[in-house]
């Protein structure tokens, strides 16, 4: 008989049930710490179990905590990724309201256009960050993008806040490096 770190024999579903009862809270709170979002916290955890059940049906997962978070990590990025981007479209499209009377059409024009360039610039950026290095990703998108402290994120991604600030220094590099006109063009946004 095979056993799972829960110490139970990892059949059906008294096995899952052993599982999500020890976990739920700590897939509940990786969540939650990325997002802030109570309602979309608990969607993300009863994704990342369903993804759980069915990959169990095919495989044994050796380390099912490490599995756990890591899926619940990567659908809680992608959350962020893709709700990021309908926000930003949705701030473009009520900006229309907050330009004064004494702008001009070809003002107003311009400065649409220079926010839209701002936006997919950005969404450049991101995008190649995560294929490079997620974790690189995962810290700029954490630090940067949604604003949390840096001591938060370093504890969250198990590691120094002196390790945390050499990897944004380092992915600022890199970004530099390959994005350098995006980079200018956000940074004077």
């Amino acid at each position: 008989m095979k056993e799972t770190d829960v110490g139970i024999e990892f059949i059906g579903r008294q096995g899952f049930d052993a599982i999500y009862e020890k976990y739920k809270d700590l897939i509940f709170q990786t969540a939650f710490l990325y997002i802030n979002e109570w309602y979309a916290a608990e969607d993300i955890m009863q994704e990342t179990f369903l993804r759980y059940y069915i990959y169990m049906e095919h495989t044994r997962v050796e380390n099912t905590k490490n599995w756990l978070l890591t899926t619940a990590k990567n659908i809680t990025l992608n959350y962020i990724r893709d709700n990021s981007r309908a926000i930003c479209l949705d701030l473009e499209e009520d900006e229309e309201g907050a330009y004064g009377l004494g702008e001009s059409g070809e003002e107003i024009f311009f400065d649409k256009l220079w926010r839209r360039e701002v936006l997919r610039s950005a969404d450049t950026i991101l995008d190649a960050l995560y294929r490079r290095n997620r974790r690189w990703y995962d810290a700029v998108t954490l630090v940067y993008c949604m604003e949390k402290p840096q001591k938060q994120v370093a504890e969250c991604m198990g590691m120094s806040l002196e390790s945390l600030q050499s990897m944004l220094y380092r992915a600022r590099n890199w970004i530099k490096k390959h994005y350098s006109e995006e980079y200018d063009h956000i940074h004077e946004a």
